[in-house]
């Protein structure tokens, strides 16, 4: 009998649905998140859903001692510029389709014109830009798995981009293979991932038909500056300071992320891709590199190190795993107290018997809300100090 992942700890990846051969597993809402769903009428049980699943039968992940650390930024101004910390990806990818010129396909997160996001797949260094900058909602990728194993059969490069679920939902759907000489997978290091309700919301509250952009870094890298919503408001870019940004209150607050987000199993010193990507927080030269963005680089395995060293579009200088892990709690911490919010853990029964009103109050982190949801925020902070010893002890001892 078929049986997925339960929600708790589903991640969304999809790869039940695309190695489905008889399109038996749809995709359904639930709290706003996509989840699989069977239909036993059409379901032929042979269990590859099950085995694609890199929750119910993990993937293999890169071992700790073969880790080298990077610190670096995109060597062109104007794409260091416009990535999301550094450019380190745009400036890895255009390296890619210059070293296979007319051999490569590119996958990563797309911001649609509706509002929503979705992987994409490009192939020229010219759409580079359709894949920059950060998305701050979880992106389709239903039937995107295909097109990528389509694309190694035919013998072309390929560049696959997303958080480490999706990259270990790729794996899954690849049957947990990871010797495909001309795959290269990169992580972006993830803080947890809210639906499009969040949004949404914001969206509503700011009068805006779309959102042109989830960072902003004109005044530097920052998050306190950088990470603001550019909407679009009577035709014209409009961008939010961060304390008036409902977008990021909601975000920084867990309430509408997925479940699983709060119990990651992939946020571990062991990576699942072989690139991780994040902002290099203590990690810079000098503190002026940061007007421009500074990316922590991770080259998790042989293969890895080689694209990052040999990227002549890259500047990369050498850094620690102690330095990586210091800056970015979520290398080695996926667990988060909020999971036991009351609105977390009932959110259809308090959609029903809240105020609309008083429930998005609750979500932005209104007071006096804000004082109730300190307390899961606060035990988090402890449960990440305690993590981060015994990870850097860890690394000691390596």
């Amino acid at each position: 009998m078929i049986k997925l992942a339960a929600d708790k700890v589903c991640t969304g990846c999809m790869a039940c649905s695309d190695v489905c051969n008889v399109d038996a597993i749809s995709l359904t809402l639930k709290n706003n998140h996509y989840y699989p769903s069977v239909d036993s009428a059409k379901c032929v049980e042979c269990g590859r859903c099950m085995r694609a699943c890199p929750i119910l039968t993990p993937v293999q992940k890169n071992e700790v001692v073969g880790m080298h650390a990077y610190g670096g930024w995109a060597k062109d101004v104007q794409m260091r510029h416009n990535g999301a910390s550094g450019g380190a990806f745009a400036a890895l990818a255009t390296s890619f389709c210059r070293m296979h010129e007319g051999e490569v396909a590119i996958y990563g997160a797309a911001l649609r014109d509706d509002n929503r996001v979705e992987h994409q797949r490009i192939s020229s260094a010219g759409e580079i830009p359709l894949l920059m900058n950060s998305k701050y909602i979880q992106s389709i990728t239903q039937g995107v798995y295909r097109k990528v194993l389509e694309d190694i059969r035919q013998g072309l490069w390929v560049m696959f981009s997303g958080t480490p679920c999706q990259i270990a939902g790729l794996y899954g759907f690849l049957g947990k293979k990871r010797d495909y000489e001309k795959l290269v997978t990169i992580e972006l290091i993830c803080h947890g991932i809210p639906g499009f309700e969040a949004l949404d919301i914001h969206l509503e509250y700011s009068k805006s038909p779309r959102i042109l952009s989830f960072r902003n870094k004109e005044k530097g890298q920052y998050w306190y500056v950088s990470q603001c919503t550019t909407v679009e408001r009577d035709g014209k870019p409009y961008t939010f300071k961060r304390k008036d940004d409902v977008f990021y209150s909601i975000f920084s607050g867990w309430l509408l992320d997925r479940l699983s987000c709060s119990n990651c199993q992939y946020s571990s010193l062991n990576r699942v891709a072989d690139i991780t990507l994040a902002d290099f927080w203590g990690g810079a030269p000098c503190e002026a590199d940061y007007k421009e963005g500074v990316s922590l680089i991770i080259a998790n395995n042989c293969k890895a190190d080689g694209c990052v060293r040999s990227s002549s579009d890259l500047y990369v200088y050498e850094s620690t795993l102690k330095k990586a892990v210091s800056s970015n709690s979520n290398m080695y911490n996926g667990f988060k107290y909020i999971q036991y919010h009351p609105l977390v853990m009932f959110p259809n029964f308090f959609r029903k018997i809240l105020p609309r009103k008083l429930w998005i109050a609750i979500v932005i982190n209104h007071m006096p809300w804000r004082l109730f949801w300190a307390v899961f925020k606060v035990l988090t902070i402890l449960h990440i100090k305690r993590r981060r010893k015994e990870t850097l002890k860890y690394i000691d001892s390596l």
